[in-house]
């Protein structure tokens, strides 16, 4: 599942257990060091989230090349956006924009 900066892939696994990946390609920036700021602001983005989010799941967020000098809110807002239309965070709860 897409949207404008992030990609979302999610399967379940063998474990009871919430796993998180992130992916930052060099074709999004060449710089090690703004792909792992990218990987940081992600991983401040999802933390708030993952009391909320089922476990026995694998969740990889890779980011676009948009993604580049996104700030936390934005993008906080589009992953929030992503796990409540793959099902996977309740509308309900009080964390980023309601769809």
């Amino acid at each position: 599942m897409a949207s404008r900066l992030l990609i979302l892939a999610w399967a379940p696994n063998d474990q009871e257990s919430l796993r998180v990946g992130f992916v930052v390609s060099k074709r999004v920036s060449k710089s090690a060091v703004e792909r792992n700021y990218i990987k940081r602001i992600l991983s401040e983005a999802i933390r708030p989230l993952l009391a909320e989010l089922p476990g026995g799941q694998d969740l990889v967020i890779r980011a676009k090349g948009q993604a580049v000098g996104v700030r936390l809110p934005v993008l906080t807002q589009e992953l929030v956006l992503l796990l409540r239309r793959a099902r996977l965070l309740d509308s309900t709860n009080s964390v980023g924009p309601r769809s």
